[in-house]
């Protein structure tokens, strides 16, 4: 997922920049599958709470990017 996130804000930094929320929810547009198939959830939620360290997102926002992630794969249907 690393690998992921470094290409994509290499690509995207003035959209991760401007709202670090909404670049999130970008990046989890785009890569949802990916991190779904290749790296799963827990792996997202950490890179979240990596986010939430570096104080780029709340935690009230990565509550809200899990659940749009879950939403996105389904999960709540498993």
């Amino acid at each position: 997922i690393h690998a992921l996130w470094a290409r994509w804000i290499t690509l995207n930094k003035p959209k991760f920049i401007g709202s670090y929320f909404q670049g999130t929810k970008a990046f989890i547009d785009e890569y949802w599958e990916m991190i779904h198939y290749a790296a799963g959830h827990r792996a997202l939620c950490w890179l979240l709470y990596y986010r939430l360290a570096q104080r780029q997102l709340t935690s009230r926002q990565i509550v809200d990017l899990v659940r749009y992630y879950e939403q996105k794969t389904g999960m709540k249907d498993w």
